[in-house]
């Protein structure tokens, strides 16, 4: 057992990797008449008192198709230490807008590890035309615009004022490449406070931004200019000079992984064969992650503070009770169908799956030779820490644990096996760690952990999402304010 552990530690870093990416999302929310254009500005990005990257942010009068307006470009740089490996990321965004702050066109790349993830849109007045680039396939998907939306090019034009009043509440819909979804932003100006930064007194508004990846407060200088952010998982950023930005980034002197970790009142024994679990998770924000199933029940304790009681039981599969594949059953299309990640019509996808099950035709036994190939086959590389789509998981066999939930469940949806991948919880040495795993329908909905060597998922998997490869960013919001109090 001493080896497997290792092994669920580097997946479950993963989880804790992509969370960076969100720092780029950080909302900016005063209005582009506020800036003389062309306009630059630069942030250092920091975790507690140690300075782990920055933010550079530009807009520049622009043209596209003969429509005037302006791009609105910034750039995201991160180092990171999770789980003792480094972690470097860089994330860019350009926005073409028209005067009206309506965006045109958008490109946005993530980089980490040697790997790139670009999603391009297109945006008409009822849909995004967008393409998913990853590794050498591309991918695209059109997202409708919901009736009676009108999206802004950037969260930062969700105000209407220069300087919000106090009290004064403003909503907006944008684009988020993570998601691939048309999301709504809630701006709120709560208070007038001074600020000092670098031995300067400002007066500043403060503002929260509501966003489904969680709540920022950002401090706006009466001119406009934003001084200083406070985002999720004890993220900031604060207003620098280009070369105070660019320099000192080190990363932390604390682990990533460790300081978000969800703690525990006691330790729970032998984690890995547990077949019962009794815990309570406070911090829970969001009612959508008290998911309850067959294996799961959750009873809310204080669902204002986000309490819930969950009782998570193992149950036994017997194999012999597998349906057959292919399943076609009513309702499971969502979960047999090719996303953007889950690219389960790629034609090396389905090639290598197909070899895999060969002529197995019980579900279950069929996911379970995947499970087996793909612990078997891949390799562990910790420092890509960026959403990639499953052939590209494939082509290069290495990543942690989204990537094999990404890929296991493309494989299972690409031989006719409804396939959902899931993300929450694990109980490693001292807490719960984030993680990725899938469930697959071989006649009830049944988990399977590609990182561990066996079909059996034990207790302290505790599912907060599932779905799509995108579905994990929802845990944002949570990540660093959940604590855990383990009953039994």
């Amino acid at each position: 057992m001493s080896g497997i552990i290792p092994r669920i530690f580097w997946r479950i870093s993963h989880i804790m990797k992509r969370w960076v990416l969100l720092a780029m999302l950080i909302t900016i929310p005063s209005r582009l008449c506020a800036y003389k254009i062309p306009y630059e500005a630069w942030m250092g990005a920091y975790v507690g008192d140690s300075k782990v990257g920055y933010l550079h942010f530009q807009i520049d009068s622009a043209e596209l198709n003969g429509v005037k307006g302006y791009r609105v470009a910034s750039n995201m740089h991160t180092r990171l230490t999770v789980l003792g490996v480094e972690l470097v990321q860089d994330v860019t965004t350009v926005v073409l807008v028209d005067e009206t702050y309506t965006p045109l066109y958008e490109q946005f790349s993530m980089s980490s590890g040697g790997k790139t993830t670009t999603v391009t849109a297109k945006f008409t007045k009822s849909a995004i035309d967008c393409v998913v680039t990853s590794g050498e396939g591309s991918v695209r998907k059109s997202i409708p615009i919901p009736g009676g939306v009108s999206l802004v090019g950037d969260s930062m034009f969700a105000t209407l004022d220069k300087v919000p009043e106090v009290g004064k509440e403003f909503r907006a819909h944008y684009f988020n490449p993570l998601t691939l979804a048309v999301e709504e932003i809630t701006v709120k100006a709560e208070r007038q406070e001074k600020l000092e930064l670098d031995g300067k007194l400002y007066d500043t508004v403060v503002l929260s931004n509501v966003t489904p990846m969680g709540t920022m407060t950002v401090w706006q200088a009466r001119e406009g200019d934003v001084l200083k952010v406070a985002a999720m998982m004890g993220i900031s950023l604060i207003r620098e000079t280009a070369e105070q930005a660019k320099t000192g980034v080190e990363g932390t002197t604390e682990d990533f992984a460790f300081r978000t970790r969800v703690r525990t009142d006691k330790p729970i024994a032998s984690p890995r064969q547990a077949k019962s679990l009794k815990v309570v998770l406070r911090g829970l924000v969001d009612t959508s992650m008290a998911i309850s199933d067959s294996r799961q029940k959750v009873e809310p304790v204080n669902p204002k503070s986000g309490e819930y009681l969950f009782r998570i039981t193992v149950k036994d599969f017997d194999p012999r009770r597998s349906v057959l594949v292919p399943i076609r059953k009513q309702g499971f299309e969502d979960f047999l169908a090719p996303t953007p990640y889950v690219d389960c019509d790629s034609p090396k996808i389905k090639e290598q799956a197909a070899a895999i099950i060969g002529d197995i035709k019980k579900a279950y036994t069929a996911c379970s030779k995947i499970r087996e190939w793909i612990y078997k086959n891949l390799r562990v590389k910790a420092d890509i820490g960026i959403t990639r789509s499953a052939s590209d998981v494939l082509e290069s066999k290495s990543g942690v644990c989204r990537d094999y939930a990404t890929l296991f469940a493309a494989f299972a949806r690409a031989v006719g096996i409804p396939a959902k991948v899931v993300s929450g919880l694990v109980y490693l040495n001292d807490g719960f760690y984030y993680h990725a795993w899938v469930e697959c329908w071989v006649g009830e909905w049944v988990p399977f952990d590609a990182t561990m060597p066996t079909n059996f998922v034990d207790a302290t998997h505790i599912k907060l999402a599932e779905g799509d490869a995108t579905t994990m960013f929802t845990l944002a919001k949570v990540i660093g304010n959940i604590t855990a109090e383990v009953r039994e």
